[in-house]
């Protein structure tokens, strides 16, 4: 009878259990010479074996995707039925002949029909994967007629913790039961349908193997050889830290909101945490996810399979404000800490009042003291002298605008709005604080914090480190660190930027107080927005920036998700899920790899307090000119996911 003999497997690299990492090979089976010679009623049959999938661990060689071993039944109907009638009878009855705990299929009386007529002499798929039993033949005693079959599983022994990044795989070709084809496979072939295992699919799949097989018309196998090997695809390894994955999973769960943490080394572009949350299980895919389990995901509130690091567009916020402060700079109307705007409660602009998120009057101050203190007045006269342009071209020195160069799917590149078309005063407005038309994604936002740390380059993301020859266990590839750009900014604006952020955290005045820490010193910059569900309005919070310190300089991005009518601070309730996770990372160095430092890299600057406003008029009457609670007109792109259908806000 046709089947796959029982799997000798060799260990792969990195394999931590006894039924990991196994390859199915097979055993030659001979009854003597060639028995095509001699046996007319033999027929032979090349069929393709698909290789094991690549082994994917993390930086610290933790398992993170493997293929396993697993077996279905499958019976040989020639040696039950002589008629495709008596074959249907056959496998009608087959719940009562098999033991408990085989999961069968409810094979259609048609399907089963079909392949006796087409395909006698190869095997019918009768049950569904069986429960793990390793890499060895289950005991189950079967039926006259059924045997067991081997094939490969992909499993994710993290779970829930890399599901968005993994992703999943799903079955290419189906089982056949009409005519014999010309490229038949031993079992079905899979291919990736999200994640890593989608977009790298060529390079994780390996290559098929070819087997032949000679049978006779019972359908038992009487000579088998291997005529070509499956090359198991190359072992992956990660820059994703397993243990900083974990930690931020658990920060963003123990806020009890949906949200995003990414962090990244700013200097060499390393991810080392991209997690979203809520997130799921990817080895309900393993083998063959039901459509009710696959509705109740998709449908599920709070979109577990939606990929908020990486896919998700949001209005950044004030932490846009950074990228304005160089804009402002670089062009020649803001001239370093010597120029000062008032930081009034609200502002009139083209007709109507824009509010800062402080009611009360912050007086004069320079572009530090607005970072600190996230002055949304300040960046709308900031923004009004500066025009759209040159706050679109420093965007894009920041990687806004353009998806990082990810080995995903679906990287969303956010959206930097045409400054030909954003130029009128309400929308500028806008732009100063990251709303409107303004999109990014968390991991867009990580890495231009990277840029703003190393203050040179806007690093490639690299979350892969290298590729390692999965029999072999040489080094087939090295990912090389790589710069996607320069920054070409003037050293003393980006020291003024960084005091900011600076004082963002660690100066009293600062929006992010609770992100403090004794050591090292944290940069940081808050925003917070408004977005809509169906309609529903609902807060959006953020919080951004680095480390001060190296081996690795971690660079972050945080976003948060208020349910509705739930309002949100950036410093409120997006630093203290940053704040969790640096505390336990410097908390136990070793544990985390990274090195705390001696000691701050540079000296506490110096910042000034703001002057008093003096007014100059009062304003026209509220009555003929409306008080505006955010940013107005304005229109979106289509929106990737359909679980938003509006942005918009006011930022802090």
């Amino acid at each position: 009878m046709l089947t796959t003999v029982e799997a000798k497997g060799e260990e792969i690299r990195g394999d931590k259990g006894p039924d990991s990492g196994r390859e199915i090979r097979f055993e030659r089976i001979d009854f003597g010479p060639t028995p095509m010679t001699t046996e007319p009623d033999l027929q032979a049959k090349r069929f393709l074996a698909p290789a094991s999938r690549s082994l994917i661990v993390s930086r610290e060689g933790e398992i993170l995707a493997i293929s396993r071993i697993g077996w279905r039944v499958v019976a040989s109907l020639p040696q039950v039925a002589e008629t495709a009638d008596a074959a249907v009878k056959w496998v009608r009855e087959l719940p009562l002949k098999m033991p408990s705990g085989v999961p069968l299929l409810a094979c259609k009386d048609e399907e089963v029909r079909k392949h006796f007529e087409n395909r006698p002499r190869l095997p019918l798929v009768v049950s569904d994967s069986l429960p793990s039993s390793g890499s060895r033949v289950p005991k189950w005693t079967l039926p006259d007629g059924c045997s067991f079959s081997a094939h490969y599983l992909r499993h994710y022994p993290q779970g829930e913790l890399t599901a968005h990044l993994l992703g999943y795989t799903g079955v290419s070709l189906p089982d056949q039961h009409g005519p014999v084809a010309i490229e038949e496979y031993l079992w079905p072939p899979v291919e990736g349908r999200a994640g890593i295992e989608k977009s790298l699919n060529s390079m994780i799949r390996g290559a098929d193997g070819e087997v032949l097989q000679v049978f006779d018309n019972t359908g038992k196998v009487r000579h088998q050889e291997t005529t070509r090997e499956a090359k198991p695809g190359d072992t992956l390894i990660l820059s994703l830290s397993l243990k900083m994955q974990r930690l931020a999973m658990e920060q963003l769960r123990a806020s009890g909101r949906p949200g995003a943490f990414v962090a990244v080394d700013a200097d060499s572009g390393d991810i080392f945490s991209l997690v979203s949350f809520p997130s799921f299980d990817p080895n309900l895919f393993e083998a063959g996810i039901s459509p009710e389990q696959y509705s109740a995901l998709s449908s599920a509130k709070e979109a577990p399979l939606f990929d908020r690091a990486v896919s998700g567009s949001y209005p950044p916020g004030s932490t846009f404000k950074p990228i304005v402060a160089l804009a402002a700079m670089a062009s020649g109307k803001v001239n370093g800490d010597g120029t000062k705007f008032a930081g009034p409660g609200e502002m009139l602009i083209a007709g109507r009042y824009f509010k800062n998120w402080n009611s009360g009057d912050e007086g004069l101050m320079d572009v530090k003291y607005a970072l600190l203190r996230s002055c949304n007045t300040w960046f709308y006269q900031a923004a009004l002298e500066t025009g759209a342009a040159p706050i679109s071209a420093m965007s894009q020195r920041f990687g806004l605008g353009s998806p990082p160069e990810l080995p995903l799917p679906f990287v969303a590149g956010g959206n930097i709005p045409d400054p030909e078309t954003y130029n009128d005063p309400r929308s500028l407005a806008n732009y100063a604080i990251g709303q409107g038309r303004v999109l990014a994604s968390p991991v867009q936002m990580a890495l231009a914090m990277a840029a703003l740390a190393n203050g040179s380059q806007l690093p490639r993301p690299r979350l892969i480190q290298g590729r390692i020859d999965a029999r072999s266990e040489e080094l087939v590839q090295r990912y090389e660190v790589q710069p996607a750009g320069f920054l070409r900014i003037k050293p003393n604006d980006l020291e003024l930027v960084r005091d900011g952020l600076w004082g963002v955290v660690n100066y009293r005045a600062g929006t992010a107080g609770v992100a403090k820490m004794a050591m090292p010193d944290i940069y940081g910059k808050t925003g917070t927005s408004q977005w809509s569900n169906q309609g529903k309005k609902a807060s959006l919070a953020w919080f951004v920036g680095w480390v001060d310190a190296v081996q690795p300089r971690l660079a972050f991005a945080v976003v948060t998700h208020g349910r509705e009518g739930e309002k949100l601070s950036g410093g409120g309730d997006a630093a203290p899920i940053a704040s969790g996770f640096l505390r336990a990372v410097y908390g136990d160095p070793e544990f985390y790899g990274v090195t705390l430092p001696d000691g701050p890299s540079r000296d506490d600057p110096v910042i000034s307090l703001p002057e008093p406003i003096v007014a100059d008029s009062p304003p026209p009457p509220e009555e003929t000119l409306p008080l505006m609670d955010q940013p107005v007109e304005f229109d979106l792109p289509p929106p990737r996911r359909s679980f938003f259908d509006l942005l918009f806000g006011w930022g802090r």
